[in-house]
């Protein structure tokens, strides 16, 4: 029990502070990489997948049409996946010659929907992003300076979390989005960052591919770029706001189907975490995506290995405890909301309510089961 317990704590130390630390360490020994803006003009295409969005799309679509351009073309690409409240209806009443609403008859998945808008893209660039996220000013500026650069394929661009609007889970969420960013900034000056995040990026339209049922849309599109032999950029300038639900039953859903269908994305492309191939993106994939997923398993050998051992030494009786008390709390905020108030309670109850649905995806991917259809998680 004694080489289980310090290999699992030797691999979470890893996944959760260790890699971070030491990709920003490296990050800063790397050659500083400047954008290289497009010397001419290109046109971008925003292509926007909504399933039940009449909530948002209004604001959406126009939210995207007054981004600042800079002399680039753009055009909106709505695709409602079988909707049947008033998306399309929404969509259609935008007067602007720039949209173009699809519909998808019936309810068939984010992937059938995207597919169907990438036929209808006709820019150099497709921005993809989700119709509850609302663009900062500056962010089609700010992904377009990079594409001058023949070697970027694509650019993630930076979720926030609005702190005005958040509760306990909320505010978790925000502080666990700058952590992973912080990560993705180190990335892209080494590596290149390891893949991009829903809400906003953009991918040259030649390496775009059709997407494949089941996967992590955002991660299969974005890793196909590096698997062209491209780069991928983080720009934090391009930004979107999104809220996160309190409802603690539909994020666990939400966050079990993410795992579940961003670990068959990484299956896919399981060749690139060879750094032989791929180079630093290797060891930055394997880390970041692989080994963070695993963590639940090491939690459980580290729990389970931790108890075994109680009475060997002080040590373990302390960590032991430490444990208990830290789980002990996630669950009563889990449990009871009132505790979410108390800062170190609600961070607990974030990350074991996080690793719970992670474990619970894998276990879903293995058991043969795929999600394909999706449905929004409301406030």
């Amino acid at each position: 029990m004694t080489w289980i317990f310090w290999l699992c704590a030797v691999a979470l130390v890893y996944s959760i502070a260790g890699y971070g630390l030491l990709v920003a360490a490296l990050s800063r020994l790397a050659p500083r990489r400047e954008p290289v803006p497009p010397t001419s003009p290109m046109t971008f295409s925003f292509l926007i997948a909504a399933h039940n969005e009449a909530a948002h799309i209004e604001a959406k679509i126009r939210n995207t049409l007054t981004q600042d351009a800079g002399g680039h073309s753009v055009e909106v690409i709505v695709v409602s996946d079988g909707s049947t409240d008033r998306t399309v209806e929404l969509a259609q009443g935008v007067a602007d010659p720039r949209v173009t609403v699809l519909e998808l008859s019936q309810h068939q998945g984010k992937a059938d929907a995207i597919n169907m808008g990438l036929a209808a893209c006709r820019g150099d660039v497709v921005v993809f992003t989700d119709a509850n996220s609302l663009l900062e000013p500056g962010s089609l500026l700010a992904i377009a300076r990079h594409f001058g650069d023949p070697q970027v394929g694509g650019v993630c661009g930076r979720i926030t979390v609005p702190s005005g609007k958040s509760g306990p889970t909320g505010r978790a969420e925000g502080l666990y989005w700058r952590y992973d960013q912080a990560i993705k900034t180190a990335e892209s000056r080494l590596g290149g960052t390891v893949s991009a995040q829903g809400s906003i990026y953009a991918i040259r339209r030649e390496l775009t591919k059709p997407l494949i049922m089941g996967c992590a849309d955002d991660f299969l599109m974005s890793v196909n770029a590096v698997a062209a032999g491209r780069r991928l950029v983080f720009e934090p300038g391009a930004a979107t706001s999104e809220p996160v639900s309190e409802k603690l039953g539909r994020e666990m859903g939400r966050r079990t189907r993410s795992t579940e269908r961003g670990w068959r994305a990484l299956m896919v492309h399981r060749a690139l975490m060879n750094p032989l191939r791929t180079g630093w993106y290797g060891w930055q994939l394997f880390s970041h995506k692989l080994v963070r997923r695993l963590n639940p398993l090491f939690l459980i050998g580290l729990f389970v290995s931790n108890l075994a051992l109680i009475g060997q030494h002080w040590l373990y009786s302390v960590t032991a405890a430490a444990q208990l008390i830290f789980y002990a709390a996630g669950l009563a905020a889990m449990a009871f909301p009132a505790f979410r108030r108390f800062r170190p309670a609600a961070l607990a109850a974030f990350f074991l309510f996080t690793h719970v649905a992670m474990l619970r995806g894998i276990l879903r991917y293995y058991s043969g089961h795929k999600s394909v259809t999706w449905r929004p998680v409301r406030e």
